[in-house]
């Protein structure tokens, strides 16, 4: 499949890689939309910011990435044990991966998590691919009402 991979500044290429395989409570994606925000301009003008050179520590992830972080898209295949969403929704993506047992995880606020990673940006196989796996937890039904190109 064809992804938009990251590199350093001004260094983004159009690559063919592997497609992923949803593993336990994961669910693959085709994406359909990806909006870009400030953040990816950013990287892409002086990166690495958030992109880590280094492994993350929740994530593992570093550089080259798969970009893209604001999507959505029709879910194709799940994951043992995702019992939420099947095959041929359409969701839109919440990107953040967070610990699960710091203080702000744990009181509810895990956007604020001390090791929070984005897909996209700190966590392999962002919205910039044909196809990225993402945990159950990350992805919201859309409502009929909803296009994919909004839930993006």
């Amino acid at each position: 499949m064809r992804a938009a991979v990251f590199y350093g500044a001004r260094d983004i290429r159009i690559e063919d890689v592997p497609e992923p395989q949803p593993g336990p409570g994961e669910v693959a994606i085709a994406v359909a939309h990806n909006g870009l925000c400030g953040s990816d301009l950013h990287e892409y003008l002086m990166g690495p910011l958030f992109i880590p050179t280094t492994p993350h520590p929740l994530t593992g992830a570093q550089l080259p990435v798969i970009m893209g972080h604001e999507f959505s898209g029709t879910v194709v295949e799940v994951g043992p044990g995702v019992t939420t969403v099947a095959s041929g929704d359409r969701v839109a993506v919440e990107p953040l991966y967070h610990c699960g047992h710091c203080r702000p995880c744990n009181t509810g606020s895990y956007n604020t998590c001390r090791s929070a990673a984005f897909h996209g940006l700190m966590a392999n196989g962002g919205g910039l691919s044909e196809r990225t796996v993402v945990t159950e937890a990350m992805v919201h039904r859309l409502p009929d009402a909803v296009s994919l190109e909004q839930g993006a």
